[in-house]
């Protein structure tokens, strides 16, 4: 089986002063496509992916907080969405499925798309609604764009249903702001997605599992998700929370989250009618 390894991971301020680390953790995971979040120095992508011999696309979010996508598949467009409401950033990534040597021997030209996404932070209600607002703006766009299969993924920074929060471990300022909502979680955002028809890869693999992918040295709460479409769903493989490297706990405070699908699987669907 031909597998597609598709990464979602947060870099933290742009990871300036942890190029070296956060390219330790990318070739260890050896993924094909990679959604940055928090790609705030372009500079830092550029090198990541030069060193990985990726195809990359960098652009602006609303405010400091930056995006970007890495392939080894040739881009053949992109476009970001980043007024209001979606903020921080939406990135738009068109990616050709040409084959790969060591990878992929069967040859195909079909197009997926990846939606990276990074919307706002903290957990009370005002910011939760906004991030409904802004999952109703991207399914708006994605029901105009017409892309075909297509995965949704990135640090959203919202709750799925039934997920736990650690708060009792979160930092002292986290806990004081939960305090104004008397600690309640409110589900909006990924519920909607949900209800769009998208399979949580994480929760499909793991139906039991916490999934935390924040905060690195004291896990508390998963922010990151790869969501698909039904026909990248029916080739959904495994999905995981990377934390099988040490350089993962200083390279960001997210971990990775890696999601393998059957590339041949998806081709087939690709060229059906």
């Amino acid at each position: 089986m031909t597998v597609l390894r598709v990464l979602a991971y947060n870099l933290n301020l742009g990871g300036t002063d942890r190029v070296d680390i956060i390219c330790s953790v990318l070739e260890h995971v050896d993924a094909d496509v990679i959604a940055l979040t928090e790609a705030d120095d372009e500079s830092v992508v550029r090198a990541l992916a030069e060193r990985l011999r990726m195809h990359h696309v960098w652009a602006r979010g609303s405010g400091a907080r930056h995006i970007a996508t890495l392939s080894r598949f040739p881009i053949a467009g992109w476009a970001v969405y980043n007024t209001p409401p979606l903020t921080q950033a939406v990135l738009e990534t068109r990616i050709s499925l040409h084959p790969i040597p060591s990878r992929a021997p069967n040859p195909a030209g079909e197009d997926i798309a990846v939606y990276n996404v990074h919307f706002l932070p903290y957990l009370l209600l005002p910011f939760e609604l906004r991030r409904w607002q802004a999952v109703g703006r991207l399914l708006d766009i994605i029901r105009h764009r017409k892309p075909g299969p297509h995965l949704i993924l990135g640090d959203l920074n919202a709750i799925g249903p039934g997920d736990r929060v650690l708060q009792r471990n979160n930092p002292a300022r986290m806990k004081r702001v939960m305090m104004l909502q008397f600690r309640l979680v409110f589900r909006l955002a990924i519920p909607r997605l949900l209800s769009a028809g998208y399979v949580d890869c994480y929760r499909r693999s793991q139906p039991t599992g916490d999934g935390f992918t924040w905060m690195t040295g004291n896990r508390t709460t998963r922010y990151d998700y790869i969501l698909a479409d039904p026909t990248f769903a029916a080739t959904l493989r495994a999905c995981r929370v990377v934390d099988d490297i040490a350089a993962v706990i200083s390279a960001s405070d997210h971990f990775p989250l890696l999601a393998e699908f059957d590339l041949g699987a998806l081709r087939t669907s690709l060229r059906a009618p």
